[in-house]
Parts: structure tokens; C-alpha cells; sequence
């Protein structure tokens, strides 16, 4: 499978737990915030600038070893500038080639549940071999985990408190 196969298998895993259409949107690219902190990047220029913050997923370009393709889609917040209607990322060192999915139902999850939650990020969903796994690291290291579906619950498995 190429990468656009793949993004369509992504995207229609996830959407039938999504109530909102996930959408392919074109960010500008800006960088000036901390890496690895987008979520606190995107919650900075609202303060600051007062643009609207936004969730979904960065498709990073698929990697290639021993004859297998992984995609990597990593969960991710950027900003909406109102005025200029256009998509805004301030987080450093993206992937050259990655493209941004919005999931508003991620938002809406943490909304709902953010205080069962250890981060308002969700963890990594990787596909390798026609499998997905989430895939998240913390203190100890990196956690593994065949995905049984692309629900809010399991793509936040690893930040429930319980």
C-alpha cells in the first residue's frame, strides 16, 4: 500500500467513531514553540493571538524497512486564525510531507472526559503488517498495543486514570 492508501484506510477506521467529518486541511508551518508540547503551543497563540485551537492528527510519511511499510498518525493541536481563515502550527520540526487531519472528536472527547485523563494528547497509532497499534511513551519508556479499533477509548487508553 502507498501512503494515500493508507491515510484513506486511517480515516475511514477512525470516522465511524467520530461523530464530526474528519477533514484533510493545508497548516501553515510557523515553528517558534517548544517541541513536543503542541498541545501547550496551540493554547499559547490562542491566549496570545486569540486564534482558535484545533485536534487531529499529523500522517507522517511511511517509512520503509525489510520490504514493510509503518505509517505513523500522530495525534496533534494547532491553531484557526479566525480573520485570515487559515490553519496556523507552531510547533517546531514537523516531518517534511506530513499532512493534518482535523478530528474535532478528540476536542470533544477531552471535553467530556479530561479529568479521567493523565494528557489531552492521545497516544500514536501506528500501522504496520495491516495492523494498527497505539504506541505512547512516558516515564518508563515506550508502551505498545495492538489497536482493537480507532475509538476515543482506545486511542486514549494509555491516559485513562481508570
Amino acid at each position: 500500500m502507498n501512503d494515500i492508501d493508507l491515510l484513506y484506510l486511517f480515516a475511514s477506521s477512525r470516522q465511524p467513531y467520530c461523530k464530526n467529518s474528519l477533514k484533510l486541511v493545508n497548516v501553515f508551518q510557523i515553528g517558534g514553540g517548544e517541541e513536543n508540547y503542541c498541545l501547550t503551543n496551540a493554547k499559547n497563540m490562542a491566549d496570545q493571538a486569540g486564534y482558535g485551537v484545533i485536534s487531529g492528527w499529523l500522517s507522517l510519511p511511511s517509512k520503509y524497512t525489510s520490504g514493510s511499510a509503518q505509517k505513523q498518525f500522530t495525534q496533534h493541536w494547532w491553531n484557526y486564525d479566525r480573520n485570515q481563515k487559515r490553519y496556523l502550527d507552531f510547533s517546531p520540526s514537523i516531518d517534511e510531507g506530513a499532512v493534518y487531519i482535523q478530528d474535532i472528536d478528540v476536542a470533544e472527547y477531552i471535553i467530556a472526559h479530561g479529568n479521567r485523563l493523565r494528557s489531552h494528547v492521545a497516544s500514536s497509532v501506528v500501522m504496520k503488517n495491516d495492523s494498527f497499534y497505539i504506541i505512547d511513551y512516558d516515564d518508563i519508556g515506550y508502551k505498545y498495543q495492538p489497536a482493537r479499533d480507532l475509538s476515543n477509548e482506545m486511542i486514549f487508553l494509555f491516559q485513562s486514570m481508570g
